[in-house]
Protein backbone atom coordinates (compact mmCIF):
# COMPACT_ATOMS: atom_id res chain seq x y z
CA UNK A 1 0.00 0.00 0.00
CA UNK A 2 1.29 2.95 -0.93
CA UNK A 3 1.89 6.00 1.85
CA UNK A 4 -0.65 7.97 0.45
CA UNK A 5 -3.32 5.31 0.90
CA UNK A 6 -2.02 4.71 4.44
CA UNK A 7 -2.22 8.68 5.34
CA UNK A 8 -5.33 8.58 4.18
CA UNK A 9 -4.50 11.86 1.49
CA UNK A 10 -6.36 10.07 -1.69
CA UNK A 11 -10.18 10.68 -2.57
CA UNK A 12 -12.84 8.28 -0.96
CA UNK A 13 -14.11 5.63 -3.01
CA UNK A 14 -17.92 6.30 -2.77
CA UNK A 15 -18.46 2.46 -3.66
CA UNK A 16 -19.91 3.03 -7.29
CA UNK A 17 -16.62 2.04 -9.07
CA UNK A 18 -16.65 -1.20 -6.88
CA UNK A 19 -20.51 -1.31 -7.71
CA UNK A 20 -20.12 -1.48 -11.49
CA UNK A 21 -17.01 -3.95 -11.77
CA UNK A 22 -19.11 -5.86 -9.64
CA UNK A 23 -21.77 -5.94 -12.18
CA UNK A 24 -19.47 -5.99 -14.90
CA UNK A 25 -17.78 -9.56 -13.49
CA UNK A 26 -21.20 -10.65 -12.94
CA UNK A 27 -22.23 -10.03 -16.39
CA UNK A 28 -19.18 -12.12 -17.85
CA UNK A 29 -19.68 -15.37 -15.14
CA UNK A 30 -21.27 -18.32 -16.10
CA UNK A 31 -24.39 -19.40 -14.38
CA UNK A 32 -23.21 -21.98 -12.36
CA UNK A 33 -20.06 -19.85 -11.23
CA UNK A 34 -22.72 -17.18 -9.78
CA UNK A 35 -24.51 -20.28 -8.01
CA UNK A 36 -21.11 -21.24 -6.46
CA UNK A 37 -20.71 -17.44 -5.15
CA UNK A 38 -24.60 -17.44 -4.19
CA UNK A 39 -23.59 -20.01 -1.81
CA UNK A 40 -25.82 -22.82 -3.69
CA UNK A 41 -23.26 -24.96 -3.80
CA UNK A 42 -19.68 -25.13 -2.78
CA UNK A 43 -17.07 -25.06 -5.99
CA UNK A 44 -15.94 -28.59 -5.00
CA UNK A 45 -19.54 -29.28 -5.08
CA UNK A 46 -19.86 -27.98 -8.42
CA UNK A 47 -20.85 -31.05 -10.95
CA UNK A 48 -18.76 -31.59 -13.70
CA UNK A 49 -21.37 -31.89 -16.53
CA UNK A 50 -20.63 -35.25 -18.50
CA UNK A 51 -19.77 -34.82 -21.90
CA UNK A 52 -17.91 -36.63 -24.81
CA UNK A 53 -18.42 -40.87 -25.61
CA UNK A 54 -20.48 -42.90 -23.34
CA UNK A 55 -17.31 -44.17 -21.39
CA UNK A 56 -16.33 -40.68 -20.59
CA UNK A 57 -19.89 -39.76 -19.20
CA UNK A 58 -19.60 -42.73 -17.38
CA UNK A 59 -15.88 -41.76 -16.00
CA UNK A 60 -17.48 -37.79 -15.20
CA UNK A 61 -20.76 -39.41 -13.21
CA UNK A 62 -18.40 -42.20 -11.18
CA UNK A 63 -16.30 -39.53 -10.81
CA UNK A 64 -18.60 -36.80 -9.28
CA UNK A 65 -20.17 -39.70 -7.35
CA UNK A 66 -17.17 -40.64 -5.81
CA UNK A 67 -15.82 -37.18 -4.36
CA UNK A 68 -19.32 -35.77 -3.42
CA UNK A 69 -20.15 -39.18 -1.34
CA UNK A 70 -16.50 -39.00 0.26
CA UNK A 71 -17.73 -35.55 1.72
CA UNK A 72 -20.77 -36.43 2.53
CA UNK A 73 -20.38 -39.74 4.32
CA UNK A 74 -17.47 -38.29 6.09
CA UNK A 75 -19.91 -35.01 6.94
CA UNK A 76 -22.22 -37.85 8.32
CA UNK A 77 -19.53 -39.72 10.47
CA UNK A 78 -18.47 -36.83 11.89
CA UNK A 79 -22.07 -35.84 12.98
CA UNK A 80 -22.50 -39.11 14.69
CA UNK A 81 -19.57 -38.74 16.51
CA UNK A 82 -21.03 -35.92 18.25
CA UNK A 83 -24.27 -37.10 18.94
CA UNK A 84 -22.00 -40.11 20.69
CA UNK A 85 -21.08 -37.57 23.14
CA UNK A 86 -24.66 -37.67 24.08
CA UNK A 87 -23.78 -40.22 26.09
CA UNK A 88 -21.95 -39.08 28.45
CA UNK A 89 -23.43 -39.71 31.56
CA UNK A 90 -21.41 -37.17 33.48
CA UNK A 91 -23.24 -34.61 31.48
CA UNK A 92 -26.32 -35.28 30.12
CA UNK A 93 -29.41 -37.62 30.75
CA UNK A 94 -32.20 -39.05 29.01
CA UNK A 95 -35.58 -40.87 29.02
CA UNK A 96 -35.97 -44.31 27.30
CA UNK A 97 -38.60 -41.98 25.03
CA UNK A 98 -35.64 -39.81 23.69
CA UNK A 99 -33.40 -42.38 23.48
CA UNK A 100 -36.18 -44.36 21.17
CA UNK A 101 -37.06 -41.29 19.03
CA UNK A 102 -33.47 -40.71 18.04
CA UNK A 103 -32.33 -43.61 17.35
CA UNK A 104 -36.10 -44.49 15.36
CA UNK A 105 -35.64 -41.54 13.52
CA UNK A 106 -32.29 -42.03 12.28
CA UNK A 107 -33.19 -45.63 11.65
CA UNK A 108 -35.98 -44.50 9.35
CA UNK A 109 -33.94 -42.31 7.46
CA UNK A 110 -30.89 -45.02 6.87
CA UNK A 111 -33.52 -46.77 5.94
CA UNK A 112 -34.72 -44.62 3.00
CA UNK A 113 -31.17 -43.64 2.18
CA UNK A 114 -30.76 -47.52 1.33
CA UNK A 115 -34.28 -47.83 -0.58
CA UNK A 116 -33.69 -44.60 -3.11
CA UNK A 117 -29.72 -46.37 -3.40
CA UNK A 118 -31.53 -50.00 -4.96
CA UNK A 119 -34.25 -48.24 -6.12
CA UNK A 120 -32.40 -46.35 -8.54
CA UNK A 121 -30.44 -49.48 -9.70
CA UNK A 122 -33.63 -51.01 -10.26
CA UNK A 123 -34.52 -51.83 -14.22
CA UNK A 124 -36.97 -49.13 -15.29
CA UNK A 125 -40.42 -50.93 -16.32
CA UNK A 126 -41.79 -48.88 -18.89
CA UNK A 127 -46.13 -48.57 -18.67
CA UNK A 128 -46.58 -49.14 -22.33
CA UNK A 129 -50.63 -48.52 -22.17
CA UNK A 130 -49.83 -44.87 -21.90
CA UNK A 131 -47.87 -45.20 -25.41
CA UNK A 132 -50.67 -46.12 -26.71
CA UNK A 133 -52.97 -43.84 -28.48
CA UNK A 134 -56.54 -44.08 -30.37
CA UNK A 135 -58.84 -41.91 -31.53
Amino acid sequence: MTRKKLMGDEPQDDGREADLMELERESQTSEQDLAIEKGLFAPSDAPMVPTGTAEQRLATKRANFSRLASKRVTGVLERLSVLKNLANTNTYDWTQEQHDKIFDTIGEMFDEVVKAFVEAKKPKARDKSQLRFEV
